[in-house]
C-alpha cells in the first residue's frame, strides 16, 4: 500500500494517544453499561430469560439507532461550515424523531408478538419482556442522534474530555437506576428499559451543556472546508452511504440473534452470546475513536503513523481481552459478571477466547474507514460492510444448521465477517493509492 506522507508538526504517537484516551473513555463507559446490566439481571429472578430478552431488545433498539450512529462522524466532518451544521442539525432532528416513532410502534404488543414470532423466531417466553423494553426505551434513537451531533462538534473543536465526562454521567445514572431497581426488586425487563433510556438522556443533556459552554456550537467565521453539503438534500447524499453502512451492520446483528433463536440451545445461546459480546465490546469499543483521530489528523500526520497508532491501540486492547479469557483473574471476572450460573459461564469463556482478536480488527477497520471517509469515499465503506455482514449471516446459518453450539457459531461467524470487511477496505485503499 502506498502511504501518503505529510509534514507532521509536533504530532507524535504519544500526542495521538493522549488525545485519543479521553475519546476512548467515552466509548468504554458506554460499553460498560451492558455488563453492568447483565450482572444486575443475573441476580434477579428468571436471569437467563431476562438476559436473553434484553439482548434481543438491545439489538433491535440499536438497529433503529443505526441510521444515525454516524451523525458524530458527519458533525465532525461538516463542522467547518455554518450552513452544513444547520442542515445536519435539521436532518438529525427529523431522523431521530422518525426512528423513535418506528421503534415505539414495533414495541406495541400486538405488533411485536406477530413480528417477533414470524420474522425473528423469538421464543414466546421472551416476547413480553422484549416488548416492554422497546416501549420504555422508544426515545433511544432520538436521544442518541441528539447526543452524537453535539459530540461531533466537541471533537471538531478539540474538547474530547467533555465527551468522557458526559459518558461518566451516563454510566453513573445507569448504575444508580440499576441499584435502585435491584433494591426494590423491579422486574428485569422494566428495570433494563428504564436504565437504558435514563442513561442516554442524561448523557445527551450533558454533551449539549458542554458544547454550548465551550463555544463548540459557534461555527468558524470562515468556511474551513469548501464544498461541504449546504442543505438537506446534499447532507442526505453525503450521509446516506454512512447511514446505510450502520443499518447493514446492526441489521445483520439483529438477524444474527434471530438465527441463534433457531439453534438447538436457543435460550442459552442468545444469553451467552449477548453477555460475552457485551464484555468483548467493553474492550473493543475503546478502539473505535481511532476513526475520529484519522479524520482529524488525515492531512497533518502521515498515513503510516496513523496506521501504526491504530495498530498499537488494537494490540493493547486485544492483549487485555486475551488475558481475560485465559487467566484465573479472567475466570473470576466472568463469574462475578453472571453470578452462579455455571452453564452460562461455561458458554461465555470459549466465545471470549475466539473473540480476543476483535479489538485489533475493530481498530484496523475504523482506521481504514477513517481514511476513506476523509476522502469522501463513503460508498466504498458501504460495500465492504455489505460483504462482511453477508459473510456473518451465511456462516452463522450454516453452523447452526449443522448443530454447532449457538454462541460459538456466532463468534466464529463474527471473526470471519470482520476479516472479509477489513480485507475489502484495505483493497479499496490499495486501489486508490497504488
Amino acid at each position: 500500500m502506498k502511504l501518503e506522507e505529510y509534514t507532521s508538526k509536533n504530532v507524535s504517537l504519544g500526542t495521538l494517544w493522549r488525545e485519543f484516551l479521553p475519546l476512548s473513555l467515552s466509548d468504554v463507559t458506554m460499553a460498560c453499561g451492558d455488563p453492568m446490566m447483565t450482572t444486575t439481571l443475573a441476580y434477579l429472578p428468571d436471569a437467563q430469560v431476562n438476559i436473553a430478552a434484553i439482548g434481543v431488545a438491545k439489538s433491535l433498539a440499536i438497529f433503529f439507532e443505526s441510521p444515525i450512529i454516524m451523525i458524530l462522524h458527519a458533525a465532525n466532518a461538516l463542522a467547518g461550515s455554518q450552513k452544513s451544521r444547520e442542515a445536519l442539525w435539521r436532518f438529525t432532528l427529523l431522523a431521530g424523531g422518525g426512528l423513535s416513532f418506528l421503534l415505539g410502534l414495533l414495541g406495541i404488543p400486538i405488533i411485536f408478538n406477530s413480528v417477533g414470532v414470524s420474522l425473528l423466531g423469538i421464543p414466546s417466553a421472551m416476547l413480553a419482556t422484549v416488548s416492554q423494553v422497546l416501549l420504555i426505551a422508544c426515545g433511544w434513537p432520538f436521544a442518541i442522534a441528539w447526543r452524537r451531533y453535539f459530540q461531533g462538534l466537541l471533537i471538531y473543536h478539540g474538547k474530547p474530555r467533555a465527551l468522557a465526562i458526559a459518558s461518566i454521567f451516563r454510566l453513573l445514572t445507569l448504575a444508580l437506576v440499576l441499584a435502585s431497581g435491584f433494591f426494590i426488586q423491579i422486574a428485569g425487563g422494566v428495570l433494563a428499559g428504564i436504565a437504558l433510556i435514563s442513561g442516554v438522556i442524561v448523557e445527551a443533556v450533558a454533551v449539549t451543556f458542554f458544547a454550548y459552554r465551550s463555544g463548540a456550537t459557534i461555527p468558524p467565521e470562515t468556511e474551513t472546508k469548501p464544498g461541504l453539503p449546504q442543505n438537506l438534500p446534499q447532507v442526505w447524499k453525503f450521509y446516506f452511504p454512512l447511514a446505510n453502512t450502520m443499518m447493514v451492520v446492526w441489521g445483520g446483528r439483529a438477524i444474527l440473534i434471530s438465527i441463534l433463536a433457531r439453534a438447538q440451545d436457543a435460550t442459552i445461546a442468545i444469553a451467552a452470546w449477548s453477555a460475552a459480546w457485551g464484555l468483548v465490546l467493553v474492550i473493543a469499543n475503546s478502539t473505535r475513536m481511532v476513526q475520529q483521530m484519522v479524520i482529524k489528523y488525515r492531512h497533518q500526520v502521515s498515513d503510516r503513523q496513523l496506521l501504526t497508532f491504530a495498530m498499537s491501540v488494537g494490540a493493547v486492547c486485544s492483549t487485555l481481552l486475551l488475558l481475560m479469557s485465559v487467566t484465573p483473574v479472567g475466570d473470576r471476572i466472568v463469574q462475578s459478571f453472571i453470578g452462579n450460573d455455571l452453564t452460562l459461564a461455561n458458554s461465555i469463556k470459549p466465545v471470549l477466547l475466539i473473540c480476543a482478536i476483535v479489538p485489533l480488527f475493530v481498530a484496523l477497520q475504523n482506521a481504514t474507514q477513517g481514511f476513506l471517509v476523509s476522502e469522501n469515499r463513503t460508498g466504498h465503506v458501504n460495500i465492504s460492510t455489505w460483504l462482511g455482514t453477508g459473510t456473518l449471516l451465511i456462516i452463522a446459518s450454516f453452523a447452526i444448521n449443522k448443530g454447532m453450539n449457538g454462541a460459538i457459531a456466532a463468534a466464529i461467524a463474527m471473526i470471519a465477517s470482520m476479516i472479509v470487511e477489513i480485507t475489502c477496505l484495505l483493497w479499496k485503499r490499495v486501489v486508490k493509492t497504488a
